[in-house]
């Protein structure tokens, strides 16, 4: 009997070691943010989760923590059309199909957006946390009043990220700030700054 109780003892001892530690969560991380209603369109003040396990979960989701009190929580597209925190916004994106975020990198006249996602690097040939780019001309009119919609700018050939082309059209009232961007080379920044110094010259002023 003592044998067969040293048996059972034994293996319960080695099931409790075998089993696999739970990977320690991460601490919320909150900071002053907001999200703009998609049925009433009124915003929201609280703390955003800027610390999701993966980055790329600020595109399809984020955590929020009312100012009115009440606990961190998911809130998805069919709640919020638009949130921000730490100087960062994201905006609602419903025209490719999956309901997702997308960060506004320059707003203006022009705007224009990131989407981070996991894929494999065209240049190292790795899995990466790599970018797809957004446009949007808010002045779009007559022949061009299509580019008021927001669309997917550039894409993947052979290593490099062809994208000039596209940009033709949306900054075609300052067609040398168009010019002078690398035709070969895409450098996040440098549009960036084009599209800024484009947008210069709409900014409503103030009299």
């Amino acid at each position: 009997m003592k044998k067969i109780f040293s048996v059972i003892l034994a293996a319960s001892s080695l099931a409790v070691v075998a089993q696999p530690k739970k990977a320690p969560q991460m601490s919320p991380v909150l900071a002053e943010g907001y999200y703009v209603n998609k049925q009433k369109g009124d915003t929201v003040k609280g703390e955003v989760m800027t610390n999701p396990a993966d980055i790329t979960d600020f595109h399809k989701n984020f955590s929020f923590k009312p100012a009115k009190g009440g606990k961190v929580a998911p809130v998805d597209f069919k709640k919020a059309k638009a949130y921000g925190f730490d100087g960062k916004a994201f905006v609602l994106y419903e025209g490719g199909g999956e309901p997702l975020y997308l960060e506004r990198l320059v707003t203006g006249r022009l705007n224009f957006f990131e989407l981070k996602y996991h894929g494999k690097n065209p240049q190292t040939g790795n899995q990466d946390i790599l970018s797809y780019y957004y446009i949007q001309d808010n002045m779009g009119e007559g022949e061009f009043a299509k580019l008021k919609e927001i669309k997917k700018v550039g894409k993947t050939r052979g290593t490099a990220y062809v994208y000039k082309d596209d940009l033709k059209d949306y900054m075609r009232d300052q067609p040398m700030i168009w010019s002078d961007l690398d035709k070969f080379n895409f450098d996040k920044q440098k549009v960036m700054q084009a599209l800024n110094e484009f947008n210069r010259f709409y900014e409503i002023k103030n009299n």
